[in-house]
């Protein structure tokens, strides 16, 4: 079995891809693999804020394209990147065993970081989410790899703290970058974060075989078409497990982080999307469309009404 893997050019995506490439040898040992590197318009432009390329498929478009062109046979993102409406044809074909999903302080932890602190990240989400925590700091948009993004901090920018995802941070090898990782209940994480996802053609079911869906990026992912949200969005997740039930919590934040709804659902693993389904269902109803379309009409000049 030969697989001609698509993959981002960043340390961390390519780490991504040989974990992956792991996985698959674990059950399939004569598998053989070609590494397809495709840049994404977000790596091309390294000036421009995330949520000014629009709110779907930053690093998912190309990708897709290399994919509808039978130039590599699946490709690997992170989930939490991957739009919940696919390209025609395409199918999410396996999301692995999902590493910590939860954000993490790296610099400082909440108790530590001074009055007024710089704090370094690229994500809507945890500006809006820090920033309903402490309204007091100054969130400096920063983009770039994760090992850049750590040098900031104390160095020509003088910035106090970054926010990253833990799950890079560990699959780098940098664990030990995190001064804090923030609790889920105050600062849920981005919808499918910490989890890999494969995507591949519908029709190839040789490749699909080989992959394995969980439930968890199912609910979340429902949740976040549901809400008709973007990656770019600051709608945070975060599910976990007891006997057997799979629990949903969600919340909705303004940009300037004050105003929050939050929603918690639990359901039977088979019964994933319709949690995702009722969560939405419940944000809505507590005014968490009406805060996004209020906060992000600014930031977005092409936004339309969800």
């Amino acid at each position: 079995m030969h697989l001609r893997i698509g993959t981002r050019r960043s340390p961390l995506a390519m780490a991504q891809t040989h974990h992956i490439m792991g996985l698959i040898r674990e059950k399939f040992p004569q598998a053989e693999f070609t590494l397809c590197q495709i840049a994404t318009i977000a790596d091309r432009d390294r000036v421009s804020e995330f949520h000014q390329f629009g709110m779907v498929g930053v690093f998912a478009v190309e990708h897709e394209q290399q994919l509808v062109k039978r130039e590599v046979d699946f490709v690997v993102h992170s989930l939490k990147d991957l739009p919940t409406t696919l390209h025609e044809g395409l199918v999410l074909a396996s999301v692995p065993p999902r590493e910590d999903p939860r954000d993490a302080l790296c610099g400082a932890t909440m108790a530590s970081l001074r009055q007024g602190a710089r704090v370094g990240t690229g994500s809507l989400r945890r500006r809006a989410q820090i920033l309903n925590l402490r309204p007091d700091v100054t969130v400096v948009p920063i983009r770039g790899n994760v090992g850049p993004r750590l040098a900031k901090i104390g160095g020509e920018d003088a910035l106090d703290a970054v926010i990253l995802a833990q799950a890079g941070l560990r699959r780098l090898g940098l664990d030990e970058a995190s001064s804090e990782t923030l609790a889920p209940s105050l600062f849920p994480y981005a919808v499918g974060q910490g989890a890999l996802g494969l995507e591949a053609r519908a029709e190839d079911t040789a490749v699909i075989e080989v992959l394995k869906a969980r439930a968890e990026a199912e609910a979340e992912r429902e949740m976040m078409h549901a809400l008709g949200a973007g990656c770019s969005l600051p709608v945070g997740a975060c599910a976990t497990w007891q006997d057997g039930r799979l629990t949903l919590h969600a919340q909705v934040t303004s940009i300037e982080g004050t105003e929050r709804v939050v929603a918690d659902q639990s359901a039977l693993p088979e019964q994933a999307r319709e949690l995702g389904l009722s969560v939405a269902q419940i944000l809505k109803e507590r005014g968490g469309v009406a805060i996004l379309e209020k906060s992000y009409r600014g930031h977005y000049p092409s936004f339309k009404s969800l």
